[in-house]
């Protein structure tokens, strides 16, 4: 939310700033139970790294930021731990990550081989299309796509979030975000369509899928999911 001059400012002269460059998605914040477990999931199963770490006693809670590379040019996720809360309702609108590798069965095994991941599908083309995929599991039910293509500089390269408008989504990721749609596909067999909104191209940047399913207009949020943290310019 804009504060101070910010808010004072027109909504015409606010939307202005998605036609300047550099903007990126900074990092994805959710919930936790077990801080430890989740860091060791995240390093030893895809091969994060632990990036920062803070405990913040006065307000009962610690975080840890993780990911594939520095987070001043990488995406991050920031896992969050309130003291004594140990389970969250992840909700049905939020729908999972994505982890792009060169191979899916190697880190597919990689999670099979840990004590704190499963897999839960395994490897295999998606229906219709020959990219192969795969989909883990962590500790806390948070879901991961392992999805195989080519070398990237993010490897964290989707959100996927569910949505009760797809129009009204890609509208809003396009004005008030300064998005791009780079692509948007209907799956009529499977009653679903899903758009790619982004600052870049998918093999560049973490993007943002967006799912329609045939209607469904609402979706529970529960209170694990939290927020997707961008770098808009009025916000530094």
């Amino acid at each position: 939310m804009a504060t101070g001059s910010e808010a004072d400012k027109s909504p015409e002269v606010v939307l202005e700033w998605p036609k300047q460059d550099k903007k990126r998605l900074l990092h994805a914040v959710y919930r936790v139970g077990d801080l430890d477990r989740a860091i060791k999931c995240y390093t030893e199963c895809f091969g994060m790294k632990l990036l920062r770490r803070r405990d913040v006693p006065e307000e009962k809670y610690t975080n840890a930021f993780l990911g594939f590379g520095p987070e001043d040019t990488n995406f991050a996720l920031e896992l969050t731990y309130n003291y004594g809360v140990d389970k969250y309702d992840i909700g049905a609108g939020f729908g999972h990550f994505a982890i792009a590798t060169e191979d899916v069965n190697k880190l597919a095994e990689k999670v099979k081989s840990s004590c704190c991941c499963k897999i839960t599908r395994e490897p295999g083309p998606v229906k219709g299309g020959s990219t192969v995929i795969a989909f883990a599991q962590d500790p806390d039910g948070y879901i991961f796509e392992l999805i195989q293509r080519g070398p990237t500089p993010e490897p964290l390269c989707q959100v996927m979030l569910r949505v009760g408008d797809l129009d009204r989504s890609i509208k809003f990721y396009e004005k008030a975000l300064g998005m791009k749609l780079l692509r948007k596909k209907d799956v009529p067999e499977y009653k679903y369509t899903i758009a790619m909104v982004g600052y870049a191209e998918e093999d560049k940047t973490t993007v943002i899928e967006l799912t329609y399913n045939y209607g469904v207009e609402e979706y529970s949020k529960g209170n694990a999911y939290a927020q997707v943290l961008g770098n808009p310019p009025f916000l530094q």
